[in-house]
This record gives structure tokens, C-alpha cells and sequence, in this order.
């Protein structure tokens, strides 16, 4: 099999092509796993290699086969992803093309959207068609999302599938599918991306230069779609704002005002909540340094920073790394709940210079 556009995830890709080479496809597949580290991407491959009209090598990327289900042109081939009822056919295709582009790093475009039933109405409804070009082969994306009804009507067409079609469904949350669902697919377990991993494919890919690849691979923590988020927020501006915050935390409740003012008129909830997570990074990077050892460079994500880490963990007595992290993660958390921003973090702020002794002075 010719997985090569796929990162990583070798014991998955012999799982599967063995599966191809002696003929034995289940009629449903559940990919499980973190986000970010492949399942949709080897899916589509595996759509590919399917369908593949070359006996030589599959998927081969050039034949007519393969070109439709790169662009989601084929007709046996479905594509399912959470969608709003209101979205149009549009805005459903330009999710697709995003995938089409880069199939680590799909377009979403709506907040807490769902898989209907609807969607599973119609696919139930052509589960029961003859495929044009003798199989179909439907991926469900986020099946996590799908609403009580739509996940019971699917479990209709996993109880009795078409001999003539193969499901694959797709989840970073396996505990949230039916029992009923699980036990009807056959699930296998994508593992997070090493670093190195992401690294080589970053500079392989984006074309990125070694240093920072190795630090955006560090800070994606596994996941190569979160790598190239990074990447379109301005990594290093995003950086730079977290250790402001830092910085700030040491000053007066003046100081903290004006920045939380600034942050909140520039940026939405999303970018804060990555800048408290590249906070927590530092704290991370932080406690690392003060314990480690010659080879702490293997365990710093911000390695291109050591000179800043040392001068920053030098300023402090005492680091509280303890209380740090439980309020930065709870600050997190409740980023995604109706909470006045101003004031969660200014909360945080408070919290953080509380937990920091600076060398010399009386707390």
C-alpha cells in the first residue's frame, strides 16, 4: 500500500493495508484517537486505495479513481461531517475543498455544530441504492456529534450493512458513541505523533526552517493539525502576548487593566485561550528547568528560549508550579463557559502574582 501522504501512524497503515491485500474489508471501520494526528487523512487514503484502479500500486494518486475522491467528485464516495441545518451547499463544499487541499487541516467554520438526523435519514436511503461503480464508502467525521437520533439511525444500517458498502467513522471521543455502535466496528487506535514526526513534516511540508519546526512540533503536543493551527494564528505574536501576560502578572492592577483591555479588543476567545496555553507551556518549561538535568533540552518545548527561561525562573524564590497550573487550567476551562472575560483574567492574573516570590521581597 502507498500511505507515504500520511504522517506517521505505521502500525495502522499495515493494519489496513493487509486488510486490502487479502480481501478482507469490514463493513465498518472506527477510527479512534486525539485530534489532529491523521484519522481523516488516512481515511481518505484508504477511500483511495479502495477505489484504486491501479493494480501496481494503491492508492496511486493519478488515476481517474483517485483524482474524484481527492476532490469528493466520486460518486460512491461520502464525505459526512457536523454541519448546522442551515448551512448551505456552498459553504458544505468549501469544507470539502479544505480537505481536498490539506487533509490534516479541515475548515470549521461553526461552533458546536451537529451531525442530524437528516444526514443519516439520507444516507440510510442510499445505503439501499446499487452503487454506480460497485461499492460505496462513507465516512463519518466527529461521529461524536451526532445527535440521539441520527447515532440510533445509523446503529439501523451498522445492524444490517449493505454488502456493497464500508463505513468508516471517525471520533476523538469514543466514550461518547453507543455501546450498540462500538461493538458493530471493527476500531482502531491512531497513537499522537512524535516530534519529530511533526517536525520533519513541517519542514517537509511548510517549508519551515529546523528551529522553529522543532518548537511548533513540541507545542502541538502530539498533533499535527494542531502544528498548523499554530501556523495560521501567528505563532510567534501568540508567543509573544503569553509572555506579556507573564510580565504583567508582576505589575500593578493598573498594568494588568490595560492589557486585559487590549487583549479583548483585538483578539477573541479562541486566540486568549491559546495565549493561557502557551502560558501553561512556560510554567511547564519552567518547572522542568529547575529540576532538570543536562539533556532538559529533550523535555523544553520552548527550547529557543532557554536564555529567557533562565533569567525568568531566576527572578523568583519560590514558583507555587502547583497552584499555577490548577488555575490556568481552570481559567481554560472556563474560557468555553458564559463567564465576564475582564474578570476571569484579572482573576488570573492576581493568582499567578500570588504564586511567583520574587527574589527579595516580602510577599
Amino acid at each position: 500500500m502507498n500511505f507515504d501522504r500520511i504522517i506517521g501512524q505505521q502500525r495502522v497503515k499495515d493494519i489496513l493495508g493487509r486488510a486490502i491485500e487479502h480481501q478482507r474489508v469490514p463493513h465498518a471501520y472506527l477510527f479512534n484517537g486525539p485530534e489532529g494526528v491523521g484519522k481523516e487523512a488516512l481515511a481518505i487514503e484508504f477511500a483511495k486505495a479502495l477505489y484504486c484502479s491501479n493494480k501496481e500500486q494503491q492508492p496511486c494518486n493519478t488515476c481517474s479513481n483517485c483524482k474524484r475522491v481527492t476532490h469528493f467528485e466520486h460518486p460512491d464516495f461520502q464525505f459526512i461531517f457536523p454541519a448546522p441545518k442551515t448551512a448551505s451547499t456552498a459553504e458544505e463544499r468549501q469544507v470539502l475543498d479544505s480537505l481536498a487541499n490539506n487533509p490534516y487541516a479541515r475548515y470549521k467554520p461553526w461552533a458546536s455544530p451537529t451531525i442530524g438526523i437528516d444526514k443519516i435519514r439520507e444516507l440510510r436511503h442510499v445505503s439501499n441504492l446499487k452503487p454506480m461503480e460497485g461499492k460505496r464508502i462513507v465516512i463519518i467525521t466527529e461521529a461524536h456529534n451526532m445527535t440521539a437520533e441520527a447515532a440510533n439511525s445509523l446503529l439501523k444500517i451498522l445492524e444490517e450493512p449493505p454488502g456493497f458498502m464500508h463505513l468508516i467513522l471517525i471520533t476523538s471521543r469514543l466514550n461518547t458513541l453507543l455501546p450498540t455502535i462500538i461493538s458493530r466496528c471493527q476500531e482502531i487506535r491512531f497513537n499522537i505523533l512524535s516530534d519529530k514526526e511533526i517536525e520533519q513534516a513541517l519542514i517537509d511540508r511548510e517549508q519551515l526552517d529546523g528551529q522553529k519546526a522543532e518548537v511548533i512540533s513540541r507545542m502541538s503536543q502530539g498533533s499535527y493539525g494542531r502544528a498548523l493551527l499554530w501556523l495560521d494564528e501567528k505563532f510567534d505574536a501568540s508567543r509573544e502576548l503569553s509572555l506579556e501576560f507573564l510580565r504583567v502578572c508582576l505589575k500593578s492592577p493598573m498594568n494588568q487593566f490595560e492589557l486585559i483591555d487590549q487583549l479583548m479588543q483585538k483578539y477573541d476567545k479562541k486566540v486568549i485561550k491559546d495565549i493561557l496555553s502557551l502560558v501553561m507551556i512556560w510554567f511547564r518549561d519552567s518547572m522542568y528547568y529547575l529540576n532538570g538535568d543536562e539533556n532538559i533540552k529533550k523535555y523544553i518545548v520552548n527550547v529557543d528560549k532557554i536564555d529567557t527561561l533562565h533569567k525568568f525562573v531566576n527572578t523568583f524564590e519560590q514558583i507555587d508550579f502547583e497552584k499555577i497550573f490548577q488555575k490556568v487550567e481552570n481559567s481554560i476551562q472556563l474560557l468555553d463557559k458564559n463567564v465576564q472575560l475582564n474578570l476571569l483574567l484579572y482573576v488570573l492574573l492576581t493568582h499567578l502574582q500570588d504564586s511567583l516570590y520574587i527574589k527579595g521581597k516580602t510577599q
